[in-house]
């Protein structure tokens, strides 16, 4: 039988501008887990771990812990020479508020499930500022909803919770990480050829000219995006939130959304708007075919 899980510390303040406790983000991962678990589920995970606070040191965490309880589910993975590594699954409430009480804050997900680990479950296109004003990540949004609505795909937007957008494409593990990079690179390409005022695909930031960067590199086996509704090490904790097409429009600002209220706010939709990107299939060769045909 698994024991209860002990929390601790909850009083210590772990965002020191807002007075926002460790027992707050407990209570926010405690809220939002029944949305949260269907995007963790057979899925590697990496923390950040942050003992102090936001403002204290933090480190990543890829490897299990020795001290996990025997009823957290672990699986090997190997990536790139390295030797394998024994990662995190978060397949219950339970090991999700565990591993919160590690003071973890972000929780990064890999795109694919271990039993096709190869085969990721969605292309992300991460849409970076840096720079560049929040209303230009809002026109280059539009933009990939325009070429996915063109080439008949689904497709997916959440908040990073940080400063950027993401973009979530269903592929059904039909394509390889190789692939699925390709493919979004072909996207964010035509993004660009369409906004080149606006998008790039320049890496490095002093060539990117305050343009957003439409980053299609996060594609590859064993990267990781912040989970939804993970939360950020940033003031006001804010959280990565599902939104819908609609919801995109001047005045959107990613901060509206922190563990104060992202449990409320679901509560109050009828379906996560997301949920669909974890199911559904479909047709890449006919959205290729004519992507080839535009870029």
């Amino acid at each position: 039988p698994r024991e209860r899980v002990i929390l601790s510390n909850e009083d210590k303040v772990f965002w020191p501008g807002e007075g926002i406790t460790k027992g707050d983000m407990l209570a926010h991962y405690r809220a939002i887990a029944r949305w949260m678990l269907p995007y963790l589920k057979d899925r590697p995970i990496v923390l950040t771990r942050y003992p102090d606070g936001i403002e204290g040191t933090s480190f990543f965490q890829h490897e299990a812990p020795d001290y996990l309880p025997q009823w957290i589910r672990t699986e090997k993975m190997r990536k790139g020479s390295k030797e394998d590594k024994r990662y995190i699954l978060v397949e219950d409430a339970d090991t999700l508020m565990f591993i919160a009480n590690l003071a973890t804050i972000p929780i990064h997900i890999w795109s694919a499930r271990v039993g096709s680990i190869q085969q990721p479950d969605y292309c992300i296109l991460d849409l970076d500022p840096k720079a560049a004003p929040f209303s230009d990540v809002i026109e280059v949004a539009k933009e990939i909803h325009r070429i996915c609505t063109e080439l008949e795909l689904p497709h997916y937007l959440k908040t990073s919770g940080a400063s950027g957008l993401h973009v979530l494409i269903p592929l059904g593990t039909q394509l390889d990480h190789d692939q699925a990079t390709a493919f979004a690179e072909l996207l964010a390409r035509l993004c660009v050829k369409r906004l080149p005022d606006k998008a790039t695909i320049q890496r490095a930031v002093e060539q990117r000219d305050n343009r957003v960067y439409v980053d299609y590199l996060q594609n590859g086996y064993g990267k990781t995006i912040a989970a939804p509704f993970c939360v950020r090490p940033l003031p006001g904790a804010p959280v990565s939130m599902p939104l819908k097409w609609s919801e995109l429009k001047a005045g959107l600002d990613p901060r509206r959304y922190h563990v104060g209220n992202a449990a409320r706010r679901m509560r109050s939709m009828r379906a996560d708007p997301m949920a669909p990107v974890l199911e559904e299939l479909p047709d890449i060769g006919a959205a290729l075919g004519k992507l080839a045909a535009l870029v």
